[in-house]
């Protein structure tokens, strides 16, 4: 199912503003997700790249946003939840003026640029993997999760990070690992290499095989732990090089 900028950003409006409200607990206590962070922690780096990325998407091609962006923190007197609410009404407001399709520049293709789009999806799928992290440092569980966007997360990974980590210690030889989200119409086999994954979209048979819901794939292919049953199917020494993979 193909996602828009209005349902990317209708997104980023539920699962930030869902962030928001936790930031009125206890900021103090840990994110299991992310190691070593707090919930304070996990609500500046995601409040920041709110900012970050409006203003990035703002700018004109060529441009590139005012890195004073990135180091924003609440200002004095303003709780973490009121400034985290204002930056994620800021940056749908922002990008809601920008139409789909304008050229950008993105650290993805900082040579050719890209387009608003790309901004569009990134900042949605950031929000949603964090709006996960920051419930299970909350509560311990995380609410539901729109299948269709997790499953475009897992494409996000495929398609814009796993090129940049090419030359990376990976380990493979070529062993193939075959995911299906069982709640999106979305498919992929993926290939290991000595230095290099390669992902394409479709059914195949692998040597190993991961079914589950797509939130679940989606945290995997962002190296946390699925909160939900994925079953398991196949080598599982390729599934072991694949999650490794997943942490690099």
């Amino acid at each position: 199912m193909a996602i828009d900028r209005d349902d990317y950003l209708a997104h980023l409006a539920h699962d930030g503003g869902r962030m928001a409200d936790l930031a009125r607990g206890d900021l103090d206590v840990p994110v299991p997700t992310c190691p070593e962070w707090t919930l304070r922690d996990l609500i500046e780096h995601t409040g920041q790249d709110h900012r970050w990325q409006a203003e990035a998407c703002r700018v004109d091609a060529g441009g590139f946003p005012d890195v004073a962006t990135m180091q924003a923190t609440p200002a004095d007197g303003q709780s973490h939840a009121e400034w985290f609410q204002e930056g994620v009404d800021a940056a749908v407001a922002t990008m809601q003026a920008v139409a789909p399709g304008e050229a950008r520049w993105t650290w993805a293709k900082p040579q050719g640029g890209d387009t608003s789009d790309w901004y569009f999806r990134r900042i949605a799928q950031e929000t949603l993997v964090h709006r996960i992290d920051a419930e299970l440092a909350a509560n311990g569980e995380a609410s539901d999760v729109d299948p269709d966007l997790a499953a475009d997360g897992v494409a996000e990974m495929f398609e814009v990070f796993v090129p940049l980590v090419a030359n990376q210690p990976i380990g493979g030889q070529g062993e193939t690992v075959h995911l299906h989200a069982t709640d999106a119409d979305s498919e992929w086999l993926v290939t290991l290499h000595a230095a290099r994954v390669d992902a394409v979209r479709g059914h195949a048979k692998g040597d190993a095989a991961l079914r589950g819901a797509a939130r679940d794939l989606l945290l995997m292919v962002w190296g946390r732990d699925p909160l939900g049953a994925v079953e398991h199917l196949g080598d599982d020494s390729v599934i072991a090089t694949f999650r490794a993979a997943a942490q690099i």
